[in-house]
């Protein structure tokens, strides 16, 4: 009798199942109509959740934080790291166009010449936070997170893909050419230091140290 029932019956019975298979469905979590595949969730640099798919803009959290005065570093600090990086600079100025007084400056400043404890400990010499999809090893600074390197190099190398990935950098560079005191302007603005006065601290050192020679 049963099997009769279902014999006749088999096409709206069907329909049923399919129809409460689909209503479970939906209840299921990952599920949901019409959503869409959620982008993982990490912490940037100044403790925020952002998307993975987040810029390079906000990979520095200074605009947040209270600036800091650069300490006086003495000359027999600062020429070591300076001679120690040069080439490297150089050799950045080479491949993305950014004048080498800069990326020194940059690093020289951010890093307190090398004696900064994200740049002494684990490599990173721009303060660069986790922040724009970074996937590499990270650390905590101050209840910062930041970026780091198996080797100072690596460090100067994200240094340059960041300011290169940067929307305005095209604009930047081609204002700016090799003008490396227009460049001090333009990332002043930028907010890629939390050292107060970026600018002229990055005119100080140039200047004093004869940075500029490298950009020949």
């Amino acid at each position: 009798m049963k099997w009769k029932f279902f014999k006749t019956n088999w096409f709206p019975i069907a329909v049923v199942i399919l129809v409460l298979a689909s209503i479970i469905k939906k209840n299921l979590p990952g599920f949901a109509a019409g959503s869409k595949k959620q982008v993982p969730e990490k912490l940037t640099d100044n403790g925020a959740i952002a998307s993975t798919t987040e810029s390079h803009a906000g990979i520095f959290s200074w605009a947040s934080r209270n600036s800091i005065d650069l300490p006086d570093i003495p000359e027999s600090v600062a020429v070591p790291f300076l001679q120690r990086f040069g080439k490297v600079a150089a050799g950045e100025q080479t491949k993305f166009g950014i004048p080498a007084s800069v990326i020194l400056a940059c690093a020289y400043i951010n890093s307190f010449s090398g004696k900064r404890d994200w740049a002494a400990q684990y490599q990173n010499y721009f303060g660069l936070g986790c922040g724009g999809g970074w996937e590499g090893a990270t650390e905590t600074v101050g209840g910062v997170c930041i970026r780091r390197y198996e080797k100072a190099w690596d460090s100067f190398r994200d240094f340059s893909k960041y300011l290169s990935g940067r929307k305005d950098f095209d604009a930047i560079r081609q204002s700016c050419g090799t003008d490396w005191k227009a460049w001090a302007k333009a990332l002043d603005s930028k907010k890629i230091s939390e050292v107060s006065d970026f600018e002229g601290e990055m005119v100080k050192v140039i200047e004093t140290y004869r940075l500029f020679e490298l950009d020949k």
